[in-house]
């Protein structure tokens, strides 16, 4: 069967048994009534009931004896439902004794397509987890893929992705589109697959099934207990098979966030543009039992090496949570003491750094509340889980890794859990009071015990929560006259919350920081208006609020550079194309987005064994200094952690001296990309007018000579430059 709609030239035919897709075809593209084309479009769908609820042992929730259901019927009439949005198609199925319906929609703005799943009617059932599997297949022609911010070079060929490969979703912590984009030079059209939802953080995995066809997996993490909800809306994917060649898409993109809402505040304060943060730890950390960092132990100490800091160029320190605790949990935003040192002292360092010219900004989370029970919990599941036998072995750069594997990461925060626990034991209640007060502000399984990773979560849907973290956020910019927030980890619960409240959309709890953050924002900006707002995560769903977000989607490519011995075939092999990534990744950022760029940040640092932790032990100092040259002239703000300088003491200056240049700041940027440049190179420009700046990196082990046509003169002539090795 044909589903259409006279708004679009886009045509679904499904199989009249299953009401799954098996082809997207397209029709007068370009107004020649003889002109088709399309693509094969086979998919799945999988929804995994029932089960028992058990604690994981990295914590969160696990479920046992769970049924999984596929193969959907369809089961009744086709009904055609038209919105302002376009034309929706929707198809009755059950799947199992699951009863729901397949849509299909034409949407008007945006990409063509969008396919979705809606649990219809009360059913006594509790959805664990949904899963979409498809592969879409191309006639002709060799593709290429494109899917920025995540894991893979650009442009690279379909054949080369040999293995699954993850896709950072919108709501990512790594960040990205979702988007994945392919084309071939023997088709004027390309297609495009978006991975849009933003109400659960999906996991997303790509591979090549054939030359020209493309597998996917997303693993929605919808969970919901339909008996409380009679429709239940779950978006899978949106297609387009009309768009234009990636050199062209961008710009279409743009428009297709703004449809979603997927844009960016483009407000960031001045101050931040091109920032140089200090990342500051007060206290001590701990490191396999034996090893301890310290770079301040009190506050005082940080006040007294302003000078120093503010000689190397920085701008803004970040002030982490004291160190070993209460650490990244909450304790009590209103004592200040306790998570950030003695009050006094840190009213005397907020004061030096203003009259030093530096704003200062708190490094505050909202996942949950630590006490005497929750590390227990926490603890005993590591002692008796999977990794406790691998706690001291040897770990890496967590970050390296695919998007989806959480391997190396899981062993090292095992290892900082036990490291960490009897500091934070001492430090907390036997129970939080907070459970007993306000227990609707908490994630629960089915039991109505409350959950947690290591702490006991909080759900930012509770608008009671969301009123008490505003009133402490609030206080802590009113009273201590910061300069606003790094707010950590808002999304670290992804986990259900199968709490009476929240059941009927038990999933929807990882995102719900997102609404939080959209009415904090002016809340914070009219106490005072240049404040900041930066998170970690870097998805398109948390630059909603933001000025600032992080960028752990780039940190596979300093290890990738670095050592291109281990670079996968799909993966960044050069500076070149590191410069190409940056360029294309940035091409599909909400229009003012803004990135912090780091190679040493403390979440580098922590998970790493004892003697890797920082780049300059991980790779060479030549390439060291190559690593912070680039990540620091990368367009925004760059930030380093308390002891990442040492070494490049006299690099920083000189960076900080560029940043500061209104023509690096406001300058339109140029990739060095093209075909006459090196490999070995990387280059970025910045021109306003006949005036430009260009940073380059040689990563050749010997002087390598390039042709340039210098920007600012415009000239045809092609200078020649010869750079030297890393030095």
């Amino acid at each position: 069967m044909d589903l259409i709609s006279n708004e679009s030239t886009h045509r679904v035919v499904i199989d009249d048994v299953t009401g799954m897709p098996v082809r997207v075809r397209v029709e007068n593209p370009n107004g020649i009534a003889s002109e088709t084309h399309g693509v094969q479009l086979h998919c799945t769908i999988e929804v995994e009931v029932g089960g028992i609820e058990r604690r994981g042992a990295t914590g969160g929730l696990e479920y046992a004896d769970t049924v999984r259901m596929s193969d959907p019927t369809v089961t009744g009439r086709i009904r055609v439902q038209e919105t302002p949005a376009g034309r929706t198609w929707r198809v009755p199925v059950a799947i199992g004794g699951i009863s729901g319906e397949l849509l299909y929609r034409f949407n008007r703005l945006g990409p063509a397509l969008s396919l979705g799943f809606d649990f219809v009617g009360e059913q006594t059932v509790v959805v664990r987890n949904v899963t979409l599997r498809g592969e879409i297949g191309f006639e002709r022609g060799a593709w290429t893929v494109t899917a920025p911010g995540n894991g893979v070079a650009s442009g690279l060929s379909l054949e080369q992705l040999i293995a699954p490969v993850g896709i950072s979703p919108v709501g990512g912590l790594r960040g990205s589109s979702g988007l994945v984009h392919l084309e071939s030079d023997g088709h004027v059209h390309a297609t495009a697959l978006w991975f849009d939802s933003d109400v659960e953080v999906p996991e997303i995995e790509i591979s090549a099934a054939s030359p020209r066809s493309l597998s996917f997996v997303v693993t929605t993490n919808f969970a919901a207990d339909l008996e409380s909800t009679s429709s239940n809306e779950l978006q899978l994917l949106s297609v387009d098979v009309t768009v234009p060649r990636w050199s062209e898409f961008p710009d279409l993109f743009a428009a297709w966030l703004r449809t979603r809402g997927l844009t960016s505040p483009a407000a960031a304060p001045a101050w931040v543009l091109d920032a140089m943060i200090y990342e500051a730890q007060i206290g001590f950390s701990v490191f396999g039992g034996t090893h301890r960092y310290s770079p301040y132990p009190e506050l005082v100490d940080l006040t007294n090496d302003l000078e120093r800091i503010q000689s190397l160029g920085f701008t803004v320190i970040q002030l982490m949570p004291r160190q070993p605790y209460p650490s990244y949990n909450i304790h009590d935003y209103w004592d200040v003491d306790t998570s950030y040192g003695d009050r006094s002292m840190l009213v005397e360092l907020i004061t030096q750094c203003h009259t030093r010219g530096i704003n200062i900004i708190l490094d505050v989370l909202l996942h949950g509340v630590l006490d005497q029970e929750s590390i227990e919990a926490a603890a005993d599941g590591v002692r008796a889980g999977p990794f406790a036998e691998l706690v001291s072995m040897e770990t890496g750069d967590s970050f390296s890794s695919d998007v989806n594997d959480w391997n190396n990461y899981l062993i090292a925060w095992s290892r900082h859990i036990l490291d960490f626990e009897p500091y934070w034991r001492a430090g907390s209640v036997a129970v939080s009071p907070l459970t007993a007060t306000n227990p609707g502000w908490f994630a629960r399984d089915s039991a109505g015990q409350i959950t947690g990773v290591y702490t006991k979560a909080f759900d930012a849907r509770s608008r009671d929560w969301e009123l008490y973290f505003t009133n402490a956020m609030t206080f802590l910019m009113t009273e201590l006259n910061i300069d606003g927030f790094r707010f950590d980890a808002p999304t670290y619960n992804d986990f259900p919350n199968w709490a009476e409240w929240a059941r009927a959309r038990a999933g929807s709890s990882m995102l719900s920081c997102v609404g939080l953050f959209e009415r904090l924002r002016p809340v914070l900006k009219r106490i005072k208006a240049d404040s900041l707002l930066y998170t970690e995560p870097s998805g398109h769903a948390l630059r909603r609020s933001m000025d600032l977000n992080y960028n752990y989607d780039e940190q596979w490519l300093v290890t990738a550079i670095a050592n291109a011995a281990t670079a996968k075939p799909w993966g960044v092999r050069h500076a070149k194309d590191l410069a190409t990534w940056m360029r294309d990744r940035d091409a599909l950022l909400p229009a003012g987005s803004i990135t912090a760029h780091h190679i040493d940040s403390h979440d580098t640092f922590w998970w790493p064994s004892w003697g890797r932790k920082w780049r300059r032990e991980q790779f060479s100092m030549e390439q060291f200094r190559l690593l912070t040259l680039i990540f620091a002239c990368l367009p925004g703000p760059f930030m380093m952690f308390t002891g990442g300088e040492v070494g490049i003491e006299d690099v920083l200056p000189r960076i900080a001296e560029l940043k500061a240049q209104p023509l690096w700041q406001l300058g339109r940027v140029s990739w060095w990309c093209g075909a006459n440049i090196p490999d070995s190179v990387f280059g970025v420009t910045r021109t306003i007018g006949d005036d430009a700046v260009s940073v380059i990196a040689n990563f050749a082990e010997t002087a390598t000579s390039l042709e340039i046509i210098e920007p600012a003169a415009g000239s045809a002539t092609a200078p020649i430059y010869t750079l030297g090795p890393p030095t």
